[in-house]
């Protein structure tokens, strides 16, 4: 049964805290327009850390950001010092994406009458508006767990849910975008068709194809469908590129790592032939982009954390003692990982590319 709810009494000024991580961010954009249709007139404004502001405003949906540095200071000085700037923001509700337990103190700090999220971390007493989290919530994917809030929401201030088909995870790129991305291909002397490779993962070591094994598929792609690669990742894995280029046979490659920033590295994920990445917040972009993603698991499963999209693909290695959540694999031969075979990761490569023109065909230098 839908609630209705007074014009008067629907929130005018909203806070939505967003969460820390790319991928996190990613899967709850469906989320985030979800909550626009909801409250098209009021004035929403996103908390959520620096480096992801640009992802989050190529929505369109915020009116404004603030944003934070996450690692100034401890929970507490934190919870303090953004209390007192939310509280002269004034907002009518807060939306907690985000689970901690910090974000529900500050929002209750700050006096936001309304605190709407999941009883999550002991939050509870926080909330003015708790949402249930229920078992049909937890079994799906993470996508339909931010779709949980807003769905909730909907139904409180009598808002229909007119949502149909797949949650869309992307973003606009635009055209700027593009040609800045264009721009670093071609002074890295890149030429279409090229792939994407995301080879690092800052999260855990574990989660990462062997260096090797990246080597000889950018071979692969080179020799076989006569592709360059790019590598793509953040500044501190630019060595690991180094090291991976240095054991390639072939030198159709460049290593764009830091390079650009986080929407131009979307904007060459868009224009790329596939993006193979580990799992890893690169994969998640990839989505965003709209691009066509390989993403490669081992240590962990897809499951309701898997880059979410019509263009997602995966391949899964398997070993006795996976899935793990070491940061580092203990064992010698990182056997969830090395059982995948470059071969193999080439083989899905041409699955999926397989229904659109010959990749080889397809030479134009890009402008």
């Amino acid at each position: 049964m839908m609630t209705h709810v007074k014009e008067s009494s629907v929130p005018s000024r909203i806070l939505v805290r967003g969460t820390n991580w790319v991928g996190d961010t990613v899967m709850s954009l469906p989320a985030v327009k979800e909550l626009r249709k909801i409250f098209p007139a009021s004035h929403i404004t996103f908390w959520l850390p620096a480096g992801l502001a640009p992802l989050v405003s190529a929505t369109g949906i915020p009116d404004d950001i603030v944003s934070f540095d996450s690692t100034a200071g401890g929970p507490l000085k934190r919870s303090l010092t953004m209390s007192r700037v939310l509280s002269e923001k004034r907002f009518d509700m807060a939306v907690l994406l985000q689970n901690a337990f910090e974000s529900a103190f500050t929002c209750w700090m700050a006096g936001i009458p309304i605190r709407a999220g999941y009883p999550t971390d002991v939050r509870g007493p926080l909330l003015s508006l708790r949402i249930p989290l229920t078992r049909e919530i937890r079994e799906k994917h993470q996508v339909f767990y931010y779709l949980g809030i807003t769905d909730h929401l909907g139904n409180h201030f009598g808002h229909a849910c007119t949502r149909n088909g797949l949650p869309d995870c992307s973003v606009s790129i635009e055209k700027e975008t593009l040609d800045e991305a264009r721009g670093l291909l071609s002074s890295a002397g890149i030429a279409e068709p090229f792939f994407c490779l995301c080879p690092g993962s800052v999260n855990s070591e574990a989660k990462r194809w062997p260096a090797n094994h990246f080597a000889a598929l950018a071979d692969i792609l080179s020799e076989s469908l006569a592709a360059s690669v790019v590598f793509l990742g953040v500044p501190g894995e630019s060595s690991l590129i180094e090291g991976i280029m240095e054991s390639m046979r072939t030198r159709r490659a460049a290593n764009l790592a830091g390079r650009g920033n986080l929407l131009t590295s979307m904007g060459m994920m868009n224009l790329s032939e596939l993006v193979i990445s580990n799992d890893t917040g690169s994969a998640h972009m990839a989505v965003a982009a709209s691009a066509k993603v390989l993403t490669v698991f081992g240590p962990t499963t897809p499951g309701a954390t898997a880059p979410y999209g019509p263009a997602a693909y995966v391949l899964q290695g398997e070993a006795p003692c996976a899935p793990c959540r070491y940061f580092k694999c203990p064992l010698p031969d990182h056997p969830c990982m090395t059982v995948i075979e470059p071969a193999a990761v080439f083989a899905k490569v041409r699955e999926i590319v397989r229904d659109r023109e010959t990749v080889s065909d397809k030479t134009a230098a890009i402008p």
